[in-house]
């Protein structure tokens, strides 16, 4: 008769030897699963070089400049307005007190005004031409200034502004027709301070004074086309 004890034992041993059976089995089917895999994508499977670009590309590039807060403010009250827009360029009276931010709103309003009157029909191309040259002196002043300057949240808005509105104005009077059209010698004056503040611009722009996105929405395509050719290099405003 069979001792229950020893009974017991061999169950125990049995069921012990199925299970490390089946584990082994498992075991073999996941290594060769495994292998498998590795041979059919074997040509998949980046190599030691690739993965060392894979981390350094993942690496931030320091040498990627970065812009944050508040870029553009109010051109109504940027400092250079003290330099660039006086009462005698519009042609009042020097000795009055007025604040520069109010003659900026007097040339802003006159070329509203202007734009509104070629839209009916009136108004004359000398009065075109005159606030043109006004817009012309105020922005080649400030583009013309230190760069520096133009790191002033309100002192960018002001060239901001500027170039805007006297871009355009020096392609609207370039493209009328010749009948209607100013003189030559005044359209090239005009176009070669236009040229003068797009270089200027060229420079702001890689050094990262200018930037695309304190222009946004309203830059005429010319100023555009520049910012997009021209990145910024470097954010000279944090030196």
């Amino acid at each position: 008769m069979l001792d229950l004890h020893e009974y017991r034992v061999q169950r125990t041993q049995q069921s012990t030897d199925h299970s490390s059976l089946l584990s082994t089995i498992v075991i073999a089917v996941i290594a060769f699963s495994f292998s498998e895999s590795v041979v059919l994508f074997w040509d998949k499977i980046p190599g030691p070089q690739h993965l060392m670009s894979l981390l350094t590309s993942a690496e931030p590039d320091d040498k990627t400049p970065s812009f944050s807060g508040d870029r553009v403010g109010r051109a109504e009250t940027a400092p250079l307005l003290k330099v660039c827009l006086t009462a005698d360029l519009l042609g009042m009276d020097p000795d009055k007190d007025i604040a520069p931010g109010v003659l900026l709103e007097i040339l802003t309003a006159a070329r509203a005004q202007g734009r509104l009157t070629r839209v009916f029909g009136g108004g004359s191309k000398n009065s075109a031409v005159k606030l043109a040259q006004d817009w012309a002196a105020v922005t080649d002043c400030v583009y013309r200034a230190n760069s520096w300057n133009l790191c002033d949240i309100d002192n960018r808005a002001l060239a901001v502004q500027a170039a805007n509105t006297f871009v355009v104005q020096v392609e609207e009077i370039a493209e009328q027709p010749k009948a209607s059209a100013a003189d030559q010698s005044e359209v090239d004056a005009l176009t070669l301070t236009k040229s003068r503040v797009l270089d200027s611009l060229q420079y702001l722009a890689r050094n990262g004074v200018l930037i695309s996105s304190d222009f946004a929405p309203f830059a005429p395509s010319t100023v555009r086309r520049i910012l997009s050719d021209n990145k910024p290099e470097e954010n000279a405003c944090t030196k």
